[in-house]
């Protein structure tokens, strides 16, 4: 099951860096003078212009002017503004988006020490963003944003615990980074504590937790919320309490929460009619932007002929679009099937060798 891991994009600076001429503008002056001193080529006048645009920080936000300022910054050099540049490379957020971009300039960033750009670094390799997965290394540079005190270090690295990636799995360790990063006020964590008390099948304390994710507004953990209210709904009012908040995740056009939905549509349940046509629409929107458990499942579906017909070519291709995203379970897949081999999938040492060899390194 996927978890949040948080990337960072920056707010506003006042850090030391060295001001071009004229002085630099206070980080929240009047817009109109920030703007003139970030066209006189002051860099960081630049990055907290691209910031505010980028955040609608006291002011209209504006991805394209965002991008505009932000690379004006991180041209010159300036390791805030080159980690938020990453950061918009990697959404596509007033520029094409672009992994190799979003990963050379998060890189820039943190050799120069940006602490924040460690955790973007992180889930770069986590999730093969302009690089090859390397889970070690997201736990690493997670490690690293942690010993710093960043709270979304903490969470990120409570997930790579709860699962295993890139260190061994430790449930009491990421029940134990988990907490300390909601301390430090990351709200995605309190979502990943839920998601911990649930696989501990503390289902009361999970539940607890959900909710107070759901009403900071986080689609994924709405979508769960739902997704465990529907499990036992008995009355009306629990079954559309389980409806009103699976409708208010798929508004936000979550990923995550379509492969939920999905999950909802496809396991018998008091709340919502099985109904396979729609969990493989949902799975595949999912899957379509990128979400790497719904591309599993879709594989699955293809493998065993559920609703589609059975394609065993097409399963793999799934499995190997979440592999590569970091998906374990597809990548166990695809160890088994080149293993054993099948008349559309002949038996290929090489690649079970590749995979096997994959989710050895992690």
């Amino acid at each position: 099951m996927f978890k949040y891991v948080i990337s960072l994009a920056l707010l506003l600076s006042s850090c030391g860096y060295p001001k071009s001429e004229p002085a630099s503008c206070e980080a929240m002056a009047e817009l109109s003078r920030l703007e003139q001193c970030a066209q006189s080529g002051d860099a960081s006048s630049q990055y907290n212009l691209g910031a505010r645009y980028m955040n609608g920080l006291e002011a209209p936000k504006d991805l394209d002017k965002a991008c505009y300022w932000t690379e004006k910054a991180a041209k010159q050099g300036y390791p805030t503004a080159e980690s938020n540049l990453g950061w918009l490379y990697y959404k596509g957020w007033g520029v094409k988006k672009d992994d190799n971009q979003a990963f050379e300039w998060t890189q820039k960033a943190v050799q120069q020490g940006n602490i924040p750009a460690y955790v973007n670094l992180g889930l770069f390799y986590n999730h093969g963003v302009g690089v090859p997965i390397d889970w070690k290394k997201g736990a690493e540079y997670y490690q690293l944003a942690a010993d710093a005190g960043i709270a979304e270090a903490y969470q990120s690295l409570g997930v790579a615990y709860q699962y295993g990636k890139g260190v061994p799995q430790d449930t009491e360790k990421a029940l134990m980074l988990t907490k300390k990063a909601i301390d430090g006020g990351s709200q995605f964590a309190i979502y990943n504590l839920a998601g911990i008390y649930s696989s501990m099948d503390k289902r009361e304390e999970a539940i607890a937790w959900y909710r107070k994710a759901a009403n900071l507004n986080i689609a994924p953990a709405q979508a769960e919320l739902a997704q465990l209210l529907a499990e036992n709904a008995n009355s009306d009012s629990e079954k559309k309490e389980a409806r009103q908040w699976l409708e208010k995740a798929l508004e936000q056009n979550e990923p995550y929460a379509f492969t939920i939905a999905g999950g909802l549509y496809s396991e018998k349940n008091s709340v919502f009619p099985y109904d396979e046509a729609k969990a493989f629409d949902y799975y595949l929107k999912a899957a379509d932007m990128g979400e790497e458990s719904a591309q599993t499942l879709i594989g699955l579906w293809y493998l065993n002929g559920k609703h589609v017909q059975k394609d065993e070519k097409k399963a793999v291709e799934w499995f190997e679009r979440a592999a590569n995203s970091g998906d374990i379970k597809a990548a166990q897949k695809l160890v088994e099937l080149y293993g054993k081999g099948s008349k559309d999938i002949p038996k290929d040492e090489a690649k079970k060798q590749y995979w096997q060899d994959k989710l050895s390194d992690q």
